[in-house]
């Protein structure tokens, strides 16, 4: 069942604040909005680097998902998920809906149609 509250929350903020979203932007998506509203803390500020696209993981995370080992520029190795995958877990929805919903060329009423398909669903 979908997280409701959560997903209106981050998409309350980005319809409020539009100069803040771009869901062509992994670091500015509906799906960042949800991670960092949860906490999430991203790799990497380097956009430059792949691992950009990744939070570090949770301890939960590290035990269920697919998280990968990010080697990143100063040697160092950090466990991480894709922010996409984050924000279908805290959500509580499937990759096939998170495919819908994260879709990079969403626009504002796609993500609104998306997201009232998934509150009925829910």
């Amino acid at each position: 069942m979908a997280n409701v509250t959560l997903l209106k929350s981050a998409f309350h903020h980005v319809a409020s604040h539009p100069e803040s979203w771009d869901q062509g932007d992994w670091r500015r998506c509906l799906a960042a909005h949800v991670v960092t509203a949860s906490g999430g803390q991203w790799v990497t500020d380097d956009v430059t680097e792949m691992a950009s696209l990744a939070v570090v993981a949770t301890a939960d995370e590290i035990e269920v998902c697919d998280q990968r080992f990010l080697l990143l520029p100063g040697g160092q190795v950090v466990e991480a998920v894709w922010v996409w995958e984050r924000a279908a877990r805290l959500l509580g929805i499937t990759e096939r809906q998170g495919r819908r919903l994260f879709a990079p060329d969403n626009s504002l009423d796609d993500l609104r149609q998306a997201i009232h398909d998934l509150c009925e669903v829910a």
